[in-house]
């Protein structure tokens, strides 16, 4: 319980840093305070459109034993893109993503799945994957998860998510994280066409975060040191805090015993073995800003390399998305399902029993 507890916290000390390195930048404001206006902003849009998307822009293994799986496999993850769109609006809350898979090569994929969510339920459409045997029945409707009658039977709440608290919330573990690291180490001011933002994204300001392996150790080490510490101090300090990431002050007392044990040797010492195996870190990042100062674009680079025993590879990762239609009227592919759409989470894992081995939803 207390691990999984723990993890709202190191969700919410990574999305501080993905904050922090996905940072905005203006000629008349420092980069913290385009930060801050981004936050701010964000926090009171009342809808808008979002679309993105995730691939593989390099994947290669050289095992020492290469076997035929294995080249089919890193051939998928080659092809692989995961995409997708959606809309948001904040009353009555809604939101509407659909994920689309694309595996091209021989063993071509090719599903969407639309997620739909209110502020009390969760609806998921059944895709038709000609390579799992779904129940004809089941295949194009909305399984349907009530978050009260699951809070219900687990006993406990299911901790709630207000945009506006928790945009507040990032905001404060912004100025933490600044507080403690030279904003000036990550961030740079660069053209829109510099960074390949494209030329219908409309942005006044752009900023480029270079994350290097020869960060990782200091970064690390100011994370344990001062900024972990000072996030548990801020959730401990406020009750919102505390239920929104499901916390009690018995966790975070627990937690700071934790950080007290680790020490800069051990860090040092992680850091030493990784160098053993990680060749190579780069990370790069693009935020373009409108004139009024919404993060309308966001991308980001991820490569790196390993040799370890003879076993060597190398990916690059990217990631890019972007806002629309911010405050506008928003339409909905689907919209909150009709009842006869509609089939229980309970239900359909009674259908699904073979495909999961014969497990039922209590076991998840």
């Amino acid at each position: 319980m207390l691990k999984r507890k723990m993890g709202f916290t190191v969700v919410a000390l990574l999305l501080a840093i993905a904050v922090v390195l996905s940072g905005c930048n203006s000629k008349d404001k420092a980069p913290k305070d385009a930060l801050q206006a981004s936050l701010s902003t964000t926090s009171e849009l009342d809808s808008y459109t979002f679309k993105g998307s995730l691939k593989f822009e390099d994947f290669d293994l050289n095992l020492a034993e290469m076997t035929e799986e294995d080249t089919t496999a890193m051939n998928m993850f080659k092809n692989a893109e995961v995409s997708w769109t959606g809309a948001y609006q904040k009353d009555p809350m809604l939101v509407e993503v659909t994920l689309k898979l694309e595996l091209k090569g021989d063993l071509a994929i090719n599903f969407s799945v639309p997620i739909i969510a209110s502020e009390k339920k969760v609806w998921v459409k059944v895709p038709n994957i000609a390579m799992l045997p779904i129940p004809e029945e089941l295949v194009g409707k909305f399984l349907e998860l009530d978050l009260d009658r699951l809070s219900e039977e687990a006993g406990q709440e299911i901790p709630t998510i207000d945009p506006k608290q928790s945009q507040k919330f990032v905001q404060d573990l912004v100025d933490i994280v600044f507080k403690h690291l030279d904003e000036k180490d990550f961030l740079a001011n660069v053209k829109a066409k510099d960074a390949g933002i494209p030329d219908d994204v409309d942005v006044k300001q752009v900023v480029q975060i270079h994350v290097e392996k020869s960060q990782i150790e200091s970064l690390l080490s100011t994370i344990v040191e001062k900024i972990a510490p000072d996030v548990l101090d801020l959730i401990a300090g406020n009750k919102d805090y505390l239920d929104m990431t499901g916390l009690t002050k018995e966790d975070i007392d627990s937690a700071k015993d934790s950080l007290k044990d680790t020490n800069s040797s051990d860090i040092s010492d992680g850091i030493d073995e990784m160098n053993k195996v990680l060749k190579k870190l780069d990370i790069e990042s693009n935020i373009g800003i409108d004139k009024k100062d919404n993060p309308v674009y966001t991308d980001a680079t991820i490569k790196a390399a390993f040799d370890t025993e003879g076993n060597a590879g190398s990916f690059a990762i990217k990631v890019v998305s972007q806002l629309g239609d911010l405050n506008k009227k928003v339409d909905f592919e689907y919209g909150e399902p009709d009842a006869s759409d509609v089939i229980p989470f309970e239900e359909a894992f009674g259908e699904l029993g073979g495909l999961l081995g014969g497990a039922s939803i209590d076991d998840l």
